[in-house]
């Protein structure tokens, strides 16, 4: 399985990612609770040079998916990825030139010399380090419902969603509620956000999945960890040269 698809499959729950295309605040003229703030979220969060990004399974407590990157002084990106699904746990680590992936123990490399070599670059972004991690589609908030609750020491923002005005954007199977809170400090800085996504199955059953979003070591990471054991791979290639 190719680490693009498991990143859309993944979180077709949670939104996120996958829709850092899709989802802008342009082109829409009235008002939405707390707009401001996300808008200059977003705004902060493409100028940073590095950061973690973590995807918290609120009923577990866990982190589901870790992403740690940085950009070099003329923009390129060196990232780690690691993610688990079920029984399935996938890494990638890519420097812009050469790029290993691991699923479930099998380990597998690129370079640039692979028509299917990818890099990442301030002008050409990860979906994750793209504004989109910070979730905003204007058009299908419920301003009816949504809301913005301040105090001296935090602002808390929720926006509930019109599934059926999501047009373009893949969701999750039997999605029929979405919404995503967004938490900021008393500066305006976000804290971080949670997502909230239900899901109706055929029996009519309600489940519920809960992420939370940080961001954090902002313009801190100085190295980027690689989650994979290299030696594995290259203890294949040794190996298919003998034979």
């Amino acid at each position: 399985m190719k680490l693009k698809s498991f990143v859309k499959r993944f979180m077709a729950v949670m939104m996120a990612a996958v829709l850092a295309v899709s989802l802008t605040a342009c082109g829409e003229d009235y008002p939405v609770a707390g707009e401001d703030y996300i808008l200059a979220a977003r705004a902060a969060y493409v100028e940073l040079d590095s950061a973690r990004v973590d995807v918290i399974n609120d009923s577990t407590g866990e982190s589901e998916q870790i992403f740690i990157y940085k950009y070099d002084e003329v923009g390129l990106m060196t990232y780690s990825y690691y993610a688990v699904s079920g029984d399935t746990v996938i890494a990638q680590y890519n420097n812009g030139y050469e790029q290993y992936t691991e699923e479930n123990g099998v380990v597998t490399y690129l370079d640039t010399g692979d028509a299917t070599f990818t890099s990442y670059s301030k002008d050409v972004p990860y979906p994750l380090a793209d504004e989109g991690l910070i979730v905003f589609y204007k058009k299908a908030v419920n301003t009816e419902t949504s809301y913005i609750a301040t105090n001296e020491l935090a602002t808390e923002v929720c926006h509930y969603y019109d599934i059926s005005k999501l047009s373009g954007v893949e969701t999750a199977d039997g999605m029929t509620g979405f919404k995503v809170l967004y938490y900021f400090d008393a500066d305006g800085n976000l804290l971080f956000l949670k997502e909230v996504t239900e899901i109706t199955g055929d029996d009519g059953s309600i489940t519920e999945y809960s992420y939370s979003i940080y961001i954090t070591q902002q313009n801190e990471i100085t190295t980027v960890p690689n989650f994979i054991d290299i030696t594995r791979v290259q203890t294949e290639e040794e190996a298919g040269e003998e034979v």
